[in-house]
């Protein structure tokens, strides 16, 4: 008993100071947990026992064991159920899709003859193509290298799992704070940290556990091919489903690099063209406007419940709608002051289509993304029309944002322009609870949904019509999909830094609850009659105050510096040879190193578009020469494609900004 006492001792002291050194929140929760008991405010539940040779966990609510006193057993039978087969225990982080010869030619035409950016198949399918012909033939993995636990118990499985697959990263996941603390004492995770990167998700909400998801979705990016995982059966199922959520809401998965290079280049043009840009001065938090309120209007099923109570009190509010919700709001009559546009994509054009016939947004003031498309802002008065960059910073002084969505972009907006009462209808980013439909009833993409969780048991996910369940403003439970999903992870997760204590956020949809804001009911809101009579002439003078025509000297050389950044790396792409690497990660890393530098993820535009693109292939051409039978020649192979790849996109760059720079 006393040898017991000493391995239960030095692992858990080990434990403590490896988190207090490595994962700071753990260890505080620990203590907030340590402290409470010591306190009497929290009753322990459970309680670590040693007995017949083994330990076990005592639920002293139910007097059960959580191991039934087979502790041994159960870790036998969850070490024999983890093997690198590849029909069972995974995620894959990329779709699965096939394209034959044809198609993949019809795709470099378009690239290279066409319109460059029309499409990421042009630049990603001859390497997806040649890698998948050859992985589609194995049943096996090679390594299991990202490894995933859905409960810890007493770590036991994970002790004996990882002495099997060595993975080099692992997510460690456990609902109960009270419960990892017990595995402290029996599992060294110190000693698994030497030889591994651990990341920990306990006791974690939806927002942290997004958070961590993302971070170890990140490391080491190209090893996310295939993520095998072992679940405890005591451990829910539920968060199993969100990180496959997470897998599917991965930025690159969901708004694709050439995406991300349009967004960089598209803006030059409009520079060039003199439009107006708003700057980072521009403020709503002025004098005249400091206690007006401000309604947000975005197109969720809300905006059309609540159109009655809209149209009688819109000379209450300053409004502010995203531009999918004009055709809806022309139809009853009800002029935004501002409508802001997000969509870099020629679809959005149907949005404007009803300034062809109708007049009543002759002086609504238009807030449009620097990637705008042309036949969109060709259809907009310009002296009315105004710039923000998103996702760039080509102009020192430029408004830049971004988000997930228009609708959570224009929430951001309202608080980085410091409104004070800001009030949201629309925003549901759920389903109508009722009917299941997802938008207002004129939105061009409205779908109405099935009513049920479509998680449980499912294989592919639909990321736009799969539904399943979050908190409710109003409902205790609503129900959402993945796309949506996106968008209030977002705001729960970034958007309660951003608001001031004294910025008030009122959420009147019946859709997702977002932190910081109070819900609250129509019937409750106390209005005042027109309180706004110059309100327009007011933005007006404020916008003009705080906007910018065309580039400042300053923005020119900052356009040479990012010119030389992209001709250098074109240039250490060109020189690294293959030969120096010995295998598959090394490979990838040494592509990663010449590209991506941390600290130019912030300056460089670029570097961002590159960080997309890579992270979206790496893992395909890690996971073909991850082989035991790649030769060098294979080595060779897939080097020519991916470099072939990435050049095109450094020409197309370089030659936009030469361009550019010649215009000004």
């Amino acid at each position: 008993m006393n040898n017991i006492n000493k391995i239960i001792t030095t692992n858990f002291n080990a434990n403590i100071a490896y988190l207090q050194s490595n994962h700071k929140e753990l260890f505080e929760k620990l203590s907030a947990l340590d402290s409470a008991v010591e306190h009497g405010h929290f009753i322990e539940k459970f309680e670590l026992v040693y007995e017949e040779g083994d330990f076990d966990v005592f639920e002293k609510t139910t007097n059960n064991y959580l191991y039934n006193k087979q502790l041994s057993k159960h870790t036998k039978l969850s070490l024999d159920s983890v093997n690198y087969d590849l029909d069972n225990n995974m995620f894959e982080s990329f779709f699965k899709r096939t394209y034959s010869d044809e198609m993949i030619q019809e795709f470099q035409k378009i690239k290279e003859e066409e319109e460059p950016l029309r499409s990421h198949l042009g630049y990603t399918t001859p390497i997806t193509h040649f890698t998948q012909k050859e992985t589609d033939k194995r049943t096996q993995l090679n390594t299991l290298d990202k490894f995933v636990f859905f409960g810890v118990g007493l770590g036991s499985h994970i002790k004996a799992i990882d002495e099997k697959i060595s993975a080099k990263v692992y997510l460690i996941v456990e609902d109960s704070l009270e419960l990892f603390r017990l595995s402290l004492f029996t599992t060294n995770y110190a000693l698994l940290a030497k030889k591994a990167t651990l990341f920990f998700s306990i006791f974690e909400d939806d927002t942290e556990f997004s958070d961590s998801c993302q971070n170890f979705l990140d490391n080491k990016y190209y090893f996310n091919h295939y993520i095998k995982y072992f679940q405890l059966l005591s451990h829910s199922e539920d968060k199993a489903n969100k990180f496959y959520i997470a897998l599917l809401n991965q930025p690159h998965l969901q708004f694709f690099f050439n995406d991300y290079l349009h967004i960089m280049i598209k803006p030059l043009e409009y520079f060039s063209q003199n439009y107006k840009t708003i700057q980072k001065s521009l403020s709503f938090n002025t004098s005249e406007l400091k206690k007006v309120p401000f309604l947000l209007i975005a197109s969720g099923p809300s905006l059309q419940n609540n159109i009655k109570w809209l149209k009688e009190h819109q000379e209450s509010f300053m409004i502010i709608a995203v531009s999918s919700s004009m055709k809806y709001l022309a139809m009853h009559n009800i002029t935004p002051h501002i409508v802001l546009h997000l969509d870099p994509f020629n679809a959005s054009l149907k949005s404007f289509e009803i300034l062809k016939t109708s007049k009543q947004f002759d002086e609504t003031i238009f807030f449009m993304a620097a990637s705008s498309p042309s036949n969109v802002m060709q259809e907009l008065n310009k002296e009315n029309t105004y710039i923000y960059e998103t996702n760039t910073s080509h102009q020192d002084k430029a408004l830049s944002i971004s988000g997930a969505c228009v609708g959570s972009i224009t929430y951001q907006l309202l608080l980085v322009l410091q409104v004070e009462e800001i009030y949201l209808l629309g925003l549901d980013l759920a389903v109508d609870q009722k009917t299941g439909k997802d938008h207002a009833g004129a939105h061009q993409d409205l779908k109405q949904l099935t009513l049920k969780n479509d998680l449980e048991g499912e294989e592919v996910l639909s990321y736009k019509k799969n539904l399943f369940e979050i908190k409710g403003n109003f409902h205790e439970k609503v129900f959402t999909t993945p796309h949506f999903y996106s968008s209030v992870d977002v705001i729960n997760r970034y958007f309660s830094k951003l608001q001031k204590s004294s910025q008030k956020v009122y959420n009147l949809s019946d859709g997702a609850f977002f932190k910081g804001t109070s819900p609250l009911k129509i019937s409750q809101i106390k209005t005042k009659a027109n309180i706004l009579t110059t309100s327009r002439d007011l933005l007006k003078k404020i916008l003009i105050q705080n906007s910018t025509i065309g580039f400042q000297s300053g923005d020119i050389e900052k356009l040479k510096i990012k010119l030389q950044h992209a001709k250098r790396l074109k240039k250490q792409l060109k020189k690294f040879d293959i030969k120096t690497v010995d295998n598959a990660q090394q490979y990838v890393q040494k592509i990663y190193t010449i590209l991506i530098q941390e600290e130019a993820l912030g300056f460089y535009e670029l570097t961002r578009v590159l960080d997309a693109y890579i992270y979206y292939i790496l893992h395909f051409v890690y996971d073909y020469l991850n082989s035991d039978d790649i030769t060098l020649d294979n080595y060779k192979e897939i080097d020519i494609l991916l470099k072939q790849e990435i050049f095109s996109i450094l020409d197309y760059y370089i030659e936009k900004l030469q361009s550019s720079i010649g215009n000004f």
